[in-house]
């Protein structure tokens, strides 16, 4: 999946039904992902960049404020700090359960530089949209 693909599936507001139609940051689209980097609508979306979108969607639409309680560290998901940037929001949708760690041996690793796939996409912006409407 790409990171463009990923922006149409959000909603302008909570509750209402995304228009797949247009992108979320172009001129008709949401302001919500004015001055972000989320890269180019053409680039794969890697766990790491759907993180930050997924936290940045939830700060910025639903108003949500971090969680400051019940976050991995470095000894409960291995590769959190991988990336510096992504780790705040790494740790955010996972203290709140829309994604999740894989096992690889007796480690959790987030594998923030791996390919999110449409089907998980999907997932993970429906368990957004339920936890955040829980938190407003």
């Amino acid at each position: 999946m790409t990171v463009g693909a990923f922006l149409r599936y959000f909603p302008d507001a909570p509750g209402e039904a995304p228009d797949c139609g247009k992108m979320a940051n172009g001129p008709s689209g949401a302001d919500w992902t004015a001055g972000e980097d989320f890269g180019s609508e053409e680039e794969i979306l890697l766990r790491k960049n759907c993180a930050r979108i997924l936290h940045r969607y939830l700060q910025k639409v639903m108003g949500v404020r971090d969680v400051t309680t019940g976050l991995p560290s470095y000894e409960d998901v291995r590769d959190i700090y991988d990336c510096r940037i992504c780790a705040p929001h790494i740790s955010q949708v996972l203290a709140r359960g829309i994604m999740e760690t894989r096992t690889r041996g007796n480690l959790q690793l987030f594998e923030g530089n791996r390919e999110v796939l449409k089907e998980e996409a999907s997932l993970y912006i429906s368990r957004m949209l339920k936890k955040g409407q829980k938190e407003i």
